[in-house]
């Protein structure tokens, strides 16, 4: 999935800082090596283009104004290189309790169910609660690894539940068992 280009929280002051400090190091005598270790350290990788990862207390400090302008796709991953899969199955019975129950359905085609997956999803259910967990069982077995906590989110931001969306996001980071992938120095924070 594509990922949109914006500003740099740190303002436009943040790449000046970068800038000078280069040019106060010119002095020293960099070897060949230190040279291509600068170089690689100044590319982004491919895929994190233009992805900022915020944590929690950064995205509040923007405000209002500043986080609605500059949406950014902030990464989860699985704390201590767990499985993305097994780990995000663990909160399959919080979803039901978050998501509106009128948005199950069509959450569940955003993220590539069949009305007739849902059907038979909500038909396995013991209980109406229980049929948006098996929605989600349905989805990741449909989708196997391709399954991810970002086409959740992303899912339900594109439906405009973005509430829903911000209160998953911090419940999965405030259990520990995801925590944002740092894009500056190739790091997780919490």
């Amino acid at each position: 999935m594509p990922t949109r280009g914006v500003v740099s929280p740190r303002g436009p002051g943040a790449e000046d800082n970068v800038k000078n400090e280069m040019l106060n190091n010119r002095d020293l005598r960099p070897t060949p090596v230190s040279e291509k270790k600068m170089e690689m350290e100044s590319q982004e990788p491919a895929d994190l283009r233009g992805v900022t990862i915020l944590s929690p207390r950064e995205a509040e400090d923007l405000g209002p104004t500043e986080a609605e302008g500059s949406q950014r796709r902030r990464l989860l991953v699985p704390a201590n290189g767990a499985d993305p899969i097994d780990t995000l199955r663990l909160f399959f019975n919080y979803f039901p309790d978050i998501v509106p129950y009128e948005s199950w359905n069509p959450l569940m085609r955003l993220m590539g169910l069949t009305d007739n997956d849902i059907h038979v999803a909500r038909a396995c259910a013991s209980s109406p609660k229980d049929a948006l967990y098996e929605m989600l069982v349905k989805w990741v077995s449909r989708m196997g690894r391709e399954a991810s906590v970002h086409t959740l989110l992303e899912a339900l931001d594109a439906m405009g539940e973005r509430c829903t969306k911000e209160t998953i996001e911090n419940h999965l980071v405030g259990s520990g068992k995801f925590i944002y992938l740092d894009d500056g120095a190739g790091s997780a924070v919490s």
